[in-house]
Parts: structure tokens; C-alpha cells; sequence
């Protein structure tokens, strides 16, 4: 409870203590005009009834106040739900197409590593044989200079055999 809810309590306690003290005074009977006639009552009891049902009143217009309150409250926590709900699944549905996206680019990274190691290979078998026809060739060469030194040789070991 409030400081404003104690203030009311004690303000209504005092009422009722005044009441009880001065009971004899309210229920006195006085002459009461209500403009077009005259009655004769207790003019205190007639006040203090109206002054109970106005209170009366402001606390069925606080409860309403209350409970419009609670029902908005309510209504607001509804519409944040909805709208947290809604956001999760926007969010799952973006971690989705980026789940798609990146498995995606990681199956054409594979792709290309694949052509590229295929591409690669064709490189280095061209690269062998470039090679082994090079070897092959160079020792075709050293072999004819092989014969032409070995005829030079024969040639110059004949011709001094002959002189």
C-alpha cells in the first residue's frame, strides 16, 4: 500500500471516530429546503450518507482506472510477445539464408580448388614430359658428340699411324 492509500485510511478512520463522537448532533432533526419543498431530517446522517457514497464512487472509479490499466498492461504484453516472436523468426530466417549462403560459397571454394588441382596436375604431367623429351633429346646430343669425338679420335689415331 501507498503513502496516498494510508492517508485515505486514516482520513476515513478519523471520519467514522467524528462520526461516532457527534452521533447524537447528526441525527438531530433540522429543517432541510430543497428549493421547491421543505422537509424536516437529519441533515448530519443525510451527509455523511453522501459523503460515504462518494466515496464510494472514487473507489469503483479507481478500481476501473485499475483494471483498464492491467487490461492495457496486459494487451501491451500481448503485442510485445507477437512482436519478439516475430523478430526470432526473422532472425532464425536470416541465420538460415546465411547458413544457405555460406554453404553455398564453400561448395564452389571446393569446386575450385577441385579444377584447380586437376589444372595443376595436367601442369605438372605436361611439365614431366616437356622434361623427359628435354633429358632425352640432351642425351641424344651428348651421344652424337660422343660418336663425333670418337671418329675425330679414330681419324687423328689413323692419320698418325699413317705418317
Amino acid at each position: 500500500m501507498n503513502v496516498l492509500g494510508a492517508v485515505i485510511l486514516v482520513a476515513l478512520f478519523l471520519l467514522a471516530g467524528f462520526t461516532l463522537a457527534n452521533w447524537s448532533v447528526l441525527t438531530a432533526p433540522t429543517l432541510l429546503s430543497f428549493v421547491a419543498f421543505h422537509v424536516e431530517g437529519p441533515l448530519g446522517v443525510i451527509l455523511l450518507g453522501v459523503t460515504l457514497v462518494l466515496v464510494a464512487l472514487f473507489v469503483l472509479y479507481a478500481l476501473m482506472l485499475r483494471t483498464n490499466m492491467l487490461m492495457e498492461s496486459r494487451r501491451h504484453n500481448q503485442e510485445l510477445q507477437a512482436q519478439r516472436k516475430l523478430a526470432e523468426s526473422a532472425e532464425a530466417s536470416r541465420l538460415n539464408e546465411l547458413r544457405a549462403q555460406v554453404t553455398h560459397e564453400f561448395a564452389q571454394l571446393r569446386d575450385a580448388i577441385g579444377q584447380a588441382d586437376v589444372h595443376m596436375d595436367k601442369m605438372e604431367q605436361s611439365m614431366r614430359q616437356s622434361m623427359n623429351e628435354a633429358a632425352n633429346g640432351l642425351a641424344a646430343l651428348v651421344g652424337e658428340m660422343d660418336d663425333k669425338i670418337d671418329r675425330a679420335l679414330a681419324r687423328n689415331a689413323t692419320e698418325t699411324k699413317g705418317s
